[in-house]
């Protein structure tokens, strides 16, 4: 394993100079994300195609995916299980042009729907908390801001954060693979 490790570090130090992302790029990734609501993961997946080039950066356009699912338990016994499955369609604003290409920021915009499913246990057969209802489906946007590092020219680590409307605030880790 330690010669493993070695190796690696010799091949990615013999080769200083990595490709910045540029106009043609496409990247494909994944990500784990984690919401402030729940303690479970949320999953995505991430497609981002750098159409155009614009000052000192790229400018990228592409769909997303997230799925996420936790369940609120109530003082009485019943739960109430939210599942939350968004699509959209991101542009990101990229800077290319920072140091040797490694380090790639980019700021953003998505748009898309939310679809929320919940499902209610009622365990007392009481349904005290039956209409408490918090998420529904529906249009959403949020903003973004990250970062990539690319530790290869074709691999990138990724660090996103998301802020925007349905109470929807995520921090999520990823990688990043250009195509």
């Amino acid at each position: 394993m330690k010669f493993l490790l070695a190796f690696l570090l010799i091949i990615f130090s013999l080769n200083p100079l990595y490709s910045q992302i540029k106009e043609g790029d496409n990247l494909l990734g994944a990500s784990v994300g984690f919401w402030e609501k729940g303690s479970v993961p949320m999953f995505g997946i991430n497609f981002e195609s750098h159409v155009a080039t614009l000052g000192s950066g790229t400018i990228g356009i592409g769909g997303l995916f997230r799925y996420y699912s936790y369940t609120f338990d109530y003082a009485n016994g019943d739960s109430r299980k939210y599942t939350f499955t968004n699509f959209g369609f991101q542009a990101n604003y990229n800077w290319t042009e920072i140091g040797d290409g490694k380090f790639v920021p980019y700021l953003g915009l998505v748009a898309g729907y939310n679809n929320v499913t919940n499902t209610y246990t009622d365990v007392t057969h009481h349904g005290i908390y039956v209409s408490d209802v918090t998420y529904s489906s529906g249009l959403w946007i949020w903003g973004q801001a990250g970062m990539r590092y690319f530790f290869s020219p074709k691999v990138a680590g990724t660090v996103r954060l998301g802020f925007g409307n349905n109470d929807f605030n995520t921090l999520e880790i990823g990688v990043d693979f250009k195509l």
